[in-house]
């Protein structure tokens, strides 16, 4: 029998295809691990960027919580609030009696609130009054009895109240009022620090202005001074200018305009018509009108103080005129129909 004989070439070329095929095994096998390792650390970092977008959302659930809704049912103890921003939310004073838990009650109860609605409860429950915290769940029967998670907010204890429940706020403990006494001089010493770091601003605050102050002051001064001249040259002006009118008055009163057909009339305390005025006192009570509009200045010799009553106005409306002097008379102007009171000195 012949033997098949196969060349050395040959079987060389065998061996390498062989080695040649195990090394690609391996290196195949090698990616796909670094492929799965990959994946893991994507997967990793997909789980730390929901983490971080949980820990915002809790962040502004805080800020949300944390910022105070409006009061509602005020007509509850004194030392006890109720923040919130949901409709329908009713709330009672339950005491002791309407907890319906023995170990709650035995601890020692200050103060028992049934909160509730037919649309849901979203509140905030505030004591101002130190103690244990429980809250007692009105869906379950027997009612569970939670500890909930105590904040403080402007020197209040308070809670977040997500369903309908009774909050009781229990006896304090000794260890509870040191606790409490500890976060109120906590919050006080930050407050001190910055009150003393505001005043410190302030205070700088304070020096860069007195100068601007001061020369604010002296412009201010000048200004008076100079519409003291002008209001003294105003009133100088009219009282030359506008003749006097319904020289029928009595003799303590003077008007004087520049407008026609204005009409005057001593009516008395008779045509008041407004009897805060009447009784107070009254000396004089002057009507005056016109058919195309008043522009006038009623003056008085007799000190006294000096109401207009609104002609426009049903009932008529009682103002305080701005009073003035001119030529030792308390004037005041007028720029509409009216009645012109002087009272009494008190």
């Amino acid at each position: 029998m012949n033997r098949i004989q196969f060349p050395v070439s040959a079987v060389c070329c065998l061996m390498l295809f062989a080695l040649l095929f195990l090394s690609l095994g391996a290196v195949s096998a090698q990616s796909m691990e670094s492929m799965d390792e990959m994946a893991k650390d994507d997967m990793m970092m997909d789980d730390m960027a929901m983490d971080d977008m949980m820990m915002d959302d809790m962040a502004m659930d805080d800020m949300m919580m944390m910022m105070a809704p409006p009061r509602i049912c005020t007509d509850l103890p004194a030392h006890i609030a109720v923040y919130s921003n949901s409709i329908g939310i009713s709330c009672a004073d339950v005491g002791t009696a309407g907890i319906g838990v023995m170990s709650v009650v035995d601890a020692g109860v200050i103060s028992a609130i049934d909160i509730w609605s037919p649309v849901g409860v979203d509140a905030e429950v505030c004591f101002s009054i130190a103690g244990p915290i429980t809250v007692l769940d009105s869906s379950t029967a027997p009612r569970m009895a939670m500890s909930p998670d105590v904040y403080m907010r402007d020197n209040l204890n308070c809670v977040h109240l997500s369903a309908a429940a009774t909050v009781v706020l229990g006896t304090p403990s000794p260890d509870d009022m040191m606790m409490m006494d500890d976060m109120m001089m906590e919050d006080d010493m930050a407050m001190e620090d910055d009150m003393m770091m505001e005043d410190d601003m302030a205070m700088e605050d304070d020096m860069m202005m007195e100068d601007d102050m001061a020369m604010e002051d002296d412009m201010m001064m000048e200004d008076d001074m100079m519409m003291e001249d002008d209001m003294a040259m105003e009133d100088d002006m009219m009282m030359e200018q506008a003749p006097r009118i319904c020289t029928d008055l009595p003799a303590h009163i003077a008007v004087y305009s520049n407008s026609i057909a204005i009409s005057c009339r001593d009516v008395g305390a008779a045509g008041i018509g407004v009897m805060s005025i009447v009784d107070a006192g009254v000396i004089s009570a002057i009507d005056i009108w016109s058919p195309v509009g008043v522009d006038a200045e009623v003056c008085f010799s007799i000190a006294g103080p000096i109401t207009v009553l609104d002609a426009s106005t049903a009932p008529r409306m009682a103002m305080t005129p701005d009073v003035y002097v001119s030529n030792n008379l308390n004037c005041v102007h007028l720029t509409g129909a009216g009645t012109v009171v002087l009272g009494e000195s008190s």
